[in-house]
């Protein structure tokens, strides 16, 4: 008998051309906001994250601060009753036999990279033209494997970066008026002057790296900040970005050195995803909602026009369950119909969309497009379920409505 109740949803469906093509069309425009706002939301998404952790490590372990001391508690200061605090210098932080600390962190199952580091202030000069400036001495190969860096450069080799040659952001180069092969100076706050080329201009991606940051080779920053073998800072990737807080616990149980992950340095920007994700999901079951009620209306109409038929098809035996899944069978069809049509319009829109650049511009490291998205089929799949879960749902009280009807008044009605 399943075979009866199927083919009567299919000649109802195929007979009103007008009222299913609006259901399932209601319900394909559904699906397609579905899919391509969650495209597009998680495309932002990950355009920002990368903007933002792209161009710096998941986690970063550092030398364990002094706390600051009144200067009459300092060894050699006065024992008067002074209360200015003795400023602690770059020389305090240093972390040694980091080679060792390297290879545990490097045997941790969630750590891809790890790259050493030596990081402190100085001013660069070209001409008279003098900046403040971050210096970093990396080693260029493992700093690629822990920062996106070959995705930021705007011209010239960043793997040329050593003892001789520098890299620097965008908006420094800008302002001191250089570009590859340029020679600048470098001043370290420890009074150490060496001179480099520079060997390539980056994009950060963040205005204040790209203003002040200039990468050097790590025994050069070494001398500069007279840190002899040690370095300052070991720098770690993840295999997954959202899992360095996770990574930074672990390395806290192996060593008392500072650990810092970026998910704890950028908490009001991770506030900020979750509230897009809040409103996201909001919008897209408003959509959902709108489109369900839509299709509960039209299957009520169907029901009305139909009623003559559901007192005929009464009064030659067919049973109130029979009336009630041809109804919901008609419901599953709107829903199926609607899946099918916009998840092939919404992966359409994704792809278009994809594919239409802005010429010169950048996005989370990336060539920028007219909006950023990040397809994957799941959301097809998850839109599809929650079409036929609607057209289910929705084809409930209508498909009841139709079960209760008398016959004979059905027909007189009818």
């Amino acid at each position: 008998m399943r075979k009866f109740e199927l083919k009567v949803a299919v000649r109802h469906l195929l007979m009103s051309h007008g009222q299913t093509e609006l259901t399932v069309g209601a319900v394909a425009v559904g699906v397609v906001l579905v899919v391509f706002l969650s495209s597009l939301i998680n495309g932002l998404q990950r355009g920002l994250i990368e903007d933002v952790v792209g161009s710096i490590p998941h986690v970063r372990v550092q030398a364990a601060t002094p706390g600051a001391k009144p200067f009459y508690q300092v060894p050699g200061g006065s024992s008067s009753a002074i209360t200015r605090l003795e400023k602690i210098t770059t020389r305090n932080n240093r972390i040694s036999n980091w080679e060792r600390i390297q290879s545990s962190i490097l045997r941790m199952p969630a750590v891809k990279a790890v790259s050493p580091a030596v990081e402190g202030d100085g001013m660069i000069t070209r001409g008279a033209k003098t900046i403040g400036a971050r210096i970093v001495g990396i080693i260029p190969e493992s700093q690629s494997e822990v920062v996106s860096v070959r995705k930021r450069i705007v011209e010239g080799d960043f793997m040329a970066v050593d003892e001789q040659n520098v890299a620097m952001g965008t908006k420094m180069a800008n302002d001191l008026g250089v570009g590859t092969g340029s020679t600048v100076r470098i001043t370290s706050n420890q009074g150490v002057t060496q001179t480099f080329r520079v060997a390539a201009i980056l994009d950060f991606g963040i205005e204040a790296a790209n203003e002040s940051t200039v990468y050097t080779g790590l025994h050069s920053a070494q001398a500069m900040f007279r840190t002899g073998k040690d370095i300052t800072t070991l720098n770690i990737r993840g295999s997954e970005m959202f899992e360095a807080e996770s990574i930074a616990d672990q390395v806290r149980g192996i060593t008392n050195l500072t650990v810092t992950s970026w998910m704890a340095s950028n908490e009001a920007f991770l506030d900020s995803l979750k509230m897009q994700n809040t409103a996201a999901g909001v919008v897209q079951a408003m959509t959902l909602l709108a489109s369900a009620f839509g299709v509960a209306s039209v299957m009520i109409v169907f029901v009305v026009q139909k009623s003559k038929d559901i007192g005929i098809l009464k009064s030659m035996g067919a049973t109130s369950g029979q009336i009630r899944r041809i109804f919901i069978l008609e419901g599953l069809g709107v829903g199926l119909g609607g899946a099918v049509l916009g998840s092939g319009l919404g992966t359409g829109f994704c792809y278009l969309a994809k594919n239409l650049i802005v010429p010169g511009e950048t996005f989370g490291g990336q060539q920028a497009t007219i909006v950023p998205m990040q397809f994957d089929v799941t959301y097809v799949l998850i839109a599809s379920f929650v079409a036929l879960a609607m057209g289910l749902l929705s084809s409930v009280v209508p498909a009841h409505r139709a079960a209760r009807l008398h016959p004979v008044e059905a027909i007189r009605r009818g």
